[in-house]
This record gives C-alpha cells, sequence and structure tokens, in this order.
C-alpha cells in the first residue's frame, strides 16, 4: 500500500506539470448553483463548443507581432471593438488544462489600449492591424465586455494586473459612458436614444466589487436605472421581445427584434444564472413563453416584436442561439433548450457577429461561463471574495488522522504586493483545511488515481473548510493546484 501510495502521488505529480497554467480550465460544465437550467448533455455541447471556437479563431481571429482582434467580415480587413469584448471573453473561458490562451487575450487587451481614444475608450472601427486615435468614438457594449473580461481574466490567469488595468477602464466607462441617473449612454460622445442590449446587469455586480470607489454606483444606481428601462421596454408586447434601440424610459424605437435586440437574453440570463435575479428571471420568462411555442428550425429574425417575421428574415445563430437563452429559467422548457442548441450547432460555421453568439450563448446555456470572482459549484468560505456570501463548514469530531506520506511541489515565491499566505492542507475529522492566497482547485482522488470529487475551484481569500460528508471512508490523496504551485497529500477518514 505504501509503494501504491507513493506511484500515485508520483503519476499524480507529474500530470500536473502538464496542465497549463490556468485556474478554471475549459470545460467547466457547473449548473450556476440550481440557478435555472442548462443543456442536459454538457459534455456534448463542450465538444461542439471547442470546435466552433477552432473555427472562430482560424477565420476570425487576426494577429501579429504586437496586435490582435476579432474580423468583422470575412476579408474585409475591418475590426470593431465589440469583437475584442467578445474575444476577450473567449481566451478566458476557452483557456484549458492544455492550453492557455493568455497571449492571445493579452494581444487582444493590446489593441484595445493602442486604439483608445481622450476619454481612454477604445474608438469602435478599425481598417487593419493598426490601432490609433482615428476619432471613430467608443460604443459602450464593448466595454462592457472587456472590463468583464479583464476581471475574470484575473481570476483564470492569476494575475491581479488585470484587477488594475479594469479599475481604470471603469473609472472612464463610468464619467463618459453613463449618466449621473445611471443610465447608459450608447457611446462617449452621443446619447440620442439608448440600446437594451448593451445593459449588463451581471457585470455591474463585478464592476461595484472592482471599483469600490464607485460600488453603490454600479450596485444601486446603474442597476436600478437600467433595469427600469428593460422592465418598460419587455413590457410592450405580449411576446417579451427586446427592442433594438428605445428612450430613455425604454420605449421601443424601431419596432423589432434585431441583431442590437439580440444580446438582452443573453445578458439577462448572466444575471440569472450567476446571481438568481428575479428581475431577470420574470423578463426571461415572458420571452421565453413566446419562445418555447416556436420550433427552432422556424426562427427568423428580424422579428417584429408582435412576433411576425420580416419579409427579408434570415435563419442564424444571432436569432436561434440568443432566444435560446430566454429558456433557462424553467425546468419545463429543458427539451425546447436542448432543441435550440442543436438547430445552433447544425448551422455550422458562420459569419462573425452570428458565430460570436452562438459561442458565447453557448458557453453560458452549458455551463461554460461561470463567475470565475465566486463560483457556484465551489462550496462557500470564510474569507471569499468581499462582499460575497459566506460560512463555514463546521469541524467534525473524529479519530481520523492525515496520513503521513506528503508530497508537494516546490512552492513559487510569493508576490510582496499583497497579503500572502502559503498554501496548506490540514486534516480534521472530516472536514479538510485550505489555506492559501488566490485561486485554488482542491481535488479528491482515490488511490487508483482517478479523481472522486472536485471539492473547491475558485478564489481562497485566506482559509476555507471543505466537508468530506457523503464520501465513503478510506485512504484517499488530495491535491491542491494554485498559481504558485501543487500540494499533494494523503489522507485518511471514517
Amino acid at each position: 500500500m505504501v509503494c501504491l501510495s507513493k506511484m500515485i502521488l508520483a503519476g499524480l505529480a507529474v500530470t500536473s506539470l502538464a496542465f497549463a497554467t490556468v485556474n478554471f480550465p475549459f470545460p467547466q460544465s457547473s449548473n450556476y448553483g440550481g440557478n435555472g437550467v442548462v443543456l442536459s448533455n454538457q459534455a456534448e455541447a463542450a465538444t461542439q463548443l471547442k470546435a466552433a471556437f477552432d473555427y472562430y479563431l482560424r477565420d476570425k481571429y487576426k494577429e501579429n507581432e504586437k496586435y490582435a482582434a476579432i474580423e468583422k467580415d470575412h476579408g474585409s480587413n475591418t475590426f470593431v471593438s465589440e469583437g475584442i469584448g467578445y474575444g476577450m471573453l473567449m481566451m478566458v473561458y476557452f483557456s484549458d488544462n492544455t492550453t492557455s490562451y493568455q497571449t492571445q487575450f493579452d494581444k487582444l487587451w493590446a489593441f484595445y489600449k493602442a486604439g483608445v481614444n481622450e476619454h481612454g475608450l477604445m474608438n469602435w472601427s478599425f481598417g487593419g492591424l493598426n490601432p490609433s486615435n482615428n476619432k471613430a468614438n467608443a460604443a459602450t457594449d464593448a466595454e462592457m465586455d472587456v472590463a468583464a473580461a479583464l476581471i475574470m481574466a484575473s481570476y483564470q490567469f492569476g494575475d491581479e494586473k488585470y484587477l488594475t488595468e479594469a479599475r481604470t477602464l471603469l473609472k472612464n466607462v463610468k464619467q463618459y459612458e453613463f449618466e449621473e441617473n445611471g443610465l447608459h449612454k450608447p457611446g462617449d460622445a452621443w446619447n440620442d436614444k439608448k440600446n437594451p442590449s448593451y445593459i449588463a446587469p451581471a457585470y455591474y455586480r463585478l464592476f461595484a466589487k472592482v471599483d469600490t470607489e464607485n460600488a453603490e454606483f454600479w450596485n444601486t444606481t446603474a442597476m436600478n436605472a437600467n433595469y427600469a428601462l428593460l422592465e418598460a421596454n419587455s413590457a410592450e408586447y405580449s411576446t417579451g421581445l427586446f427592442d433594438n434601440w428605445s428612450d430613455a424610459k425604454g420605449k421601443g424605437l424601431d419596432g423589432n427584434y434585431g441583431y442590437d435586440a439580440a444580446r438582452t437574453p443573453w445578458r439577462l440570463a448572466q444575471d440569472f444564472y450567476w446571481f438568481g435575479e428575479s428581475k431577470a428571471k420574470t423578463m426571461l420568462d415572458k420571452l421565453g413563453t413566446w419562445v418555447s411555442s416556436k420550433a427552432a428550425k422556424d426562427i427568423r429574425g428580424n422579428i417584429n416584436r408582435n412576433g411576425s417575421a420580416e419579409g427579408w428574415a434570415a435563419h442564424n445563430s444571432t436569432f436561434v442561439a440568443t432566444l435560446m437563452a430566454s429558456l433557462v429559467t424553467d425546468a419545463s422548457r429543458q427539451g425546447k433548450l436542448d432543441e435550440f442548441w442543436s438547430e445552433a450547432v447544425s448551422l455550422g460555421e458562420e459569419a462573425y457577429f452570428e458565430q460570436s453568439l452562438k459561442i458565447l450563448c453557448g458557453l453560458l446555456v452549458s455551463g461554460n461561463m461561470p463567475n470565475f470572482m465566486n463560483p457556484p459549484s465551489a462550496p462557500t468560505s470564510s474569507s471569499s471574495v468581499p462582499g460575497s456570501s459566506s460560512s463555514v463548514v463546521p469541524p467534525q469530531s473524529s479519530s481520523s488522522v492525515v496520513g503521513p506520506e506528503v508530497s508537494s511541489s516546490s512552492v513559487q515565491a510569493l508576490p510582496l504586493d499583497r497579503a500572502v499566505i502559503a498554501p496548506s492542507l490540514s486534516m480534521q475529522g472530516r472536514t479538510l483545511h485550505v489555506s492559501t492566497s488566490g485561486t485554488a482547485r482542491v481535488d479528491l482522488f482515490n488511490l487508483t488515481g482517478s479523481v472522486v470529487k472536485t471539492l473547491w475551484n475558485g478564489h481562497v481569500g485566506g482559509s476555507i473548510d471543505l466537508g468530506l460528508q457523503g464520501i465513503a471512508g478510506g485512504v484517499y490523496v488530495v491535491r491542491m493546484q494554485t498559481q504558485f504551485g501543487t500540494i499533494m497529500q494523503k489522507v485518511r477518514f471514517e
């Protein structure tokens, strides 16, 4: 048994060296803490998403030595700021145990920074990979996704520089792309009308935790004002379909669910999945009732908000995949959710915008776009991200002891610019005590080397207690991976 344990520990140590340096490898296959339903076959969806992303990298992602961007139309050599946001999100969420896309992420972010205007916001359109201040002005939807991608990147890649850069960006966003009353502007240079699909309430909650100086603005002022606009817009038609553009009170101006409005269900579904927001659920429920009465193969857009299709309507993922996101609130719509995803997959390799929304909505409804700041599948902790709920699993009385054999990788020197806690593991009864700073993944292996359970996959701001209830007593190996190194330890409990 001793020799076998040593062999397993050695094998796990070798395996851990093969992992890419990311903290939340794709696929995550989360269920968002039970908020709503996800695709029934998450493993198949992950394979389909990876294929869609591989095509996106080949056909849409363009780079040179310094910069990268997502090409708007094939062969056009045109790049827009929204594509930078979409690309940055994808590089974060598709990084896995074999490939980190941090280099690609950094090149996209470099393009953004090189193309900013006098407000520190990227001009929305460029011809070629030669960004500068071309006076084209900014578009607020891009900043929503770019800022959120920076925040998620800090957790995925374990580098707090992204949080620092997000704070700077968010101060510019608040100053130039939002009104004092909290309503969004469509850009930094105009405010004649509003775009419901630019409203990103799930992101506002992230922004509040990063831009703490303006936490009240993001959590309350912007949240309330923009949700009121969405609710007014949703209430206009029995279908629940949103408009491309509205006035400041939410009154629709276009009369159709088109290529702008299409992003709104995705953004609402994020807030429902991540935070269980009841306002998002109510609007998704209403829209989902209409969508569930339709066959996915018959969905075409633009769609008149009364539910009729326009004469030139197209069948593509801009409409199929985004309307799919409205079906996540009700378990009775599981079959319809799966149907819409199958249809989106069947549409194959699509143009830039259609493929972008297929991937982003697919990531979300498959459980592969969790909030890394507070992963829903992870147990709660005594010292998690500020502002998140927390509780401690109480220690259990037991005579169980930690096994004597310990193997750990060398732990790298920790950064000096923040409070640090060297990674450590200890055991009391059926409770595993974990201490570290930053993100960590804790897996429990049996003595054949198979994963029994992922005990934690998220942020640790000091220490957490992980209960092992429901697992058969015996001898196991615990592996904790952090950005500072890997610790493996044999444990025994009754």
